[in-house]
């Protein structure tokens, strides 16, 4: 009786399981194609392509971008923490870094 009265749950628990992820609506889940939702994630994805880990919130970063691809305007090409007792400055198109005297 116990055992049957078990798989009357597992078979309960897995019919609600399914019927749930049946009754997702996945057009409303996903943006449409050619809209202003899908176009910044492309943006951002295409932005953060390569980049998408390792940031540290409230740290200040050395960032630099580049032209994208069709429909996004920036990527980003370079990324280097600022470190606490460095010097940071503009030589030409580049950062040069040296310590705090």
């Amino acid at each position: 009786m116990r055992i049957l009265l078990a798989l009357v749950v597992v078979a309960l628990g897995a019919a609600a399981f399914w019927a749930g992820r049946a009754s997702v609506d996945r057009e409303a889940a996903e943006p449409a194609p050619g809209s202003f939702a899908s176009g910044l994630r492309a943006g951002r994805e295409a932005a953060f392509s390569g980049f998408d880990g390792g940031w540290g919130y409230g740290q200040p970063y050395i960032v630099t971008l580049r032209r994208g691809s069709a429909g996004v305007t920036y990527r980003f090409a370079g990324r280097r923490p600022m470190l606490p007792g460095r010097e940071y400055r503009m030589c030409g198109k580049a950062v040069c870094v040296r310590p705090v005297r």
